[in-house]
């Protein structure tokens, strides 16, 4: 079963260069993890068209939907407001979550205003995912079509929160049949990726049901070897066989 998902981020502040999105490296490494596959990044405005209309797109092209940010109290933060349209759902508030930033703001000793309870709303319909370590709370949604929306914060000690405490568990219980690809790695250093091609292509090196993947950065290349877990032996075999065609630049001691 190959489960692909997208990452929305929302957020003029990344458009513009003001915020580093590490959003999608983190959801891609804690999906691969579990067998499943992050498709596709993308970040998008402050806008509920805009908003509406890449979630409806995402959901066209896989069962899985990451949102992120938009989730706070200021007038831009907007994301409710767009998945409540699109989905024809209200916008209600969460009691529980309203108790939890009572004591957020106290321990903090900030006074909670009324414009800081925005924080705690959310879709009528969605599950609540408490955020253990900041305000908004997370929200999963799911369609009348089997598929799943997760609606998390923008700040990423929240976002990762709310993904390794709430969802990474829903999804370990959900795609338990599926399982992760079988990875390793071959490091090299002192060559290139153009010389590390013509080494290969001489020797005729053609690897079949595995896929090769080239990470180079700072004088050094990472080949990534992966396949599904009922190919792990042909991993090893091209792991094998990519050090020995590499044998004079390879980094051992990384």
């Amino acid at each position: 079963m190959d489960i692909q998902a997208e990452l929305i981020s929302i957020g003029n502040e990344l458009l513009s260069g003001q915020t580093l999105n590490t959003h999608g490296r983190d959801l891609g490494e804690a999906l691969s993890a579990l067998g499943l596959q992050l498709s596709r990044d993308t970040t998008i405005p402050d806008s509920i068209p805009i908003i509406g209309k890449a979630v409806e797109e995402a959901f066209d092209r896989v069962n899985l939907v990451f949102v992120s940010g938009g989730l706070g109290p200021t007038i831009d933060d907007i994301t409710r407001d767009a998945l409540a349209k699109l989905f024809g759902q209200k916008v209600i508030v969460d009691q529980p979550t309203v108790e939890h930033l009572k004591g957020w703001y106290e321990q903090r000793d900030r006074t909670m205003t009324i414009a800081a309870t925005r924080q705690a709303q959310v879709l009528d319909n969605a599950h609540v995912l408490f955020n253990s370590v900041g305000a908004a709370p997370g929200q999963r949604i799911e369609t009348a079509d089997g598929k799943t929306l997760f609606v998390l914060p923008g700040p990423p000690n929240e976002f990762n929160a709310i993904l390794k405490e709430e969802i990474i568990p829903w999804l370990r219980i959900r795609y338990a049949e599926i399982k992760p690809r079988y990875v390793r790695f071959v490091k090299t250093k002192g060559i290139g990726e153009s010389d590390i091609v013509t080494i290969l292509e001489n020797a005729d090196f053609q690897p079949l049901e595995v896929e090769l993947g080239f990470y180079p950065g700072q004088g050094r290349v990472k080949i990534r070897i992966s396949a599904e877990a009922e190919n792990k032996a042909k991993v090893e075999e091209v792991e094998q066989t990519l050090s020995k065609l590499l044998a004079d630049h390879l980094d051992l001691f990384e």
